[in-house]
């Protein structure tokens, strides 16, 4: 039974749109967060400290305080990368607002008609999209209600009067986080958008150059076999090297295709039963061949080895993007495909080890990046474009594996595919 997984992009919050948000105050976008809330945490803690009513005893009171000031000094600390995911803003946001409630209802001197304008300037900054527009609103609604509140019979108290640039900074605070929402909408629905486009592209493409490729491999392939007739020896070699070429072509096409469909956002898995002794059984009839050069493969390959759940047409372009790089850069020697299961790690390994020209120390971090090779000035012999090892990783990735790689330039490279059971 087969099974599709979807594995969507992800669509966080990009780190470009929120910044852009952030210019709006000259400053980097966590200083601008910070900045924003320190407003918030004073005049909820003036607030806080100055109760009309018994509703909690002072020293709950003054640690929470001092909690509250601790919490924006600590956000100080935390990496600039937080400050890009929705997954940080949305409880940071609710925990605000809550304690913003909180303190009005603790301090007791807000009247109905402070609440609702209160409520009133929160729905404003949220519906209203232009910032001038927004701080208008904060500004007039400020205004109104100092005009209420002075002509008031009663008589003031001190703290009341915070309430007026309250209403600012709610208004500030909450237009900020609203317009941060509007950006990230308009990021996904673009991303979104864009997925499809390429999507379509993908397909279009697929079909335009896989087609007329398959049919010059099969029409040489058909001519090489002499069904149409006899060919002499130049006739074979040049038909070969046709052969080669187109397969060299589809393979950096498929490898093209690959990478755009990762980069879309487009990677799917379908899992299904895979007898690995079966699987490999299959693998090595691609390599019975001759090489064309002086190398042998080795292949050890247990018969006990367990069956997994994955999906074999990932697995296979994974192991053959492997196997054709140790091809590739092996002249002479020998190249070994070996699989251990591990029981204990419930986890099976295959290695894809190599003779050959091997790889330097410093270019190991990097052979895994697309457009990326080892030594462009030496594997241009090779041919290539640098991208078989980066879907290698991906693929890999997705089907909930890991691959590593050792290696010394001239003594070759080993591969190792680790996979889940």
């Amino acid at each position: 039974m087969e099974v599709r997984i979807n594995i969507p992009k992800p669509i966080d919050f990009s780190p470009s749109t929120a910044l852009s948000a952030a210019t709006h105050f000259g400053l980097s976008l966590k200083a601008s967060i910070i900045l924003l809330r320190w407003p918030v945490v004073l005049i909820c803690s003036y607030l806080l400290l100055f109760p009309s009513g018994e509703y909690l005893s002072a020293i709950i009171l003054n640690t929470f305080v001092v909690l509250f000031v601790i919490s924006n000094v600590v956000i100080n600390f935390l990496d600039d990368s937080w400050f890009t995911s929705w997954s940080f803003y949305y409880p940071l946001v609710i925990a605000d607002t809550i304690v913003l409630t909180l303190s009005l209802i603790i301090n007791g001197a807000a009247d109905t008609e402070f609440y609702l304008t209160f409520f009133l300037v929160i729905l404003a900054s949220c519906i209203v999209d232009d910032a001038r527009l927004r701080a208008a609103v904060a500004v007039l609604a400020t205004i109104i209600y100092a005009t209420l509140l002075f002509i008031s019979p009663r008589i003031l108290r001190p703290e009341e009067f915070l309430r007026l640039p309250f209403l600012f900074v709610v208004s500030l605070f909450y237009g900020y986080f609203t317009q941060f929402i509007r950006m990230e909408k308009a990021h996904r629905e673009r991303a979104e958008f864009t997925s499809r486009a390429r999507k379509e592209a993908l397909d279009i493409v697929s079909h335009e150059l896989r087609t007329p490729l398959n049919l010059i491999g099969g029409f040489a392939q058909v001519l090489k076999d002499r069904s149409l007739g006899e060919v002499n020896a130049k006739q074979e070699e040049a038909l070969s090297k046709i052969l080669r070429q187109s397969d060299n072509l589809l393979s950096t096409v498929n490898s093209v295709l690959d990478m755009a469909r990762i980069e879309a956002g487009e990677l799917s898995v379908a899992l299904q039963e895979i007898k690995l002794a079966d699987f490999f059984q299959g693998l090595r009839v691609y390599y019975d061949a001759s090489l064309g050069k002086p190398v042998s493969m080795r292949w050890l390959i247990p018969s006990e080895l367990p069956t997994i759940r994955s999906d074999i047409a990932k697995l296979t372009i994974v192991l053959q993007n492997l196997i054709n790089n140790a091809i590739k850069f092996t002249d002479h020697g020998q190249i070994e495909i070996s699989a251990r299961h591990f029981a204990e790690k419930k986890s099976v390994e295959i290695e894809v080890k190599d003779s050959g020209i091997g790889i330097p120390k410093e270019a190991l971090p990097v052979i895994f990046e697309k457009f990326r090779q080892a030594d462009n000035s030496s594997t241009r012999n090779y041919g290539g474009v640098g991208l078989g090892l980066h879907i290698v990783k991906a693929f890999t990735e997705a089907l909930g594996g890991s691959v590593a790689v050792a290696s010394q330039p001239g003594k070759g490279s080993t591969f190792t595919l680790s996979l889940p059971v």
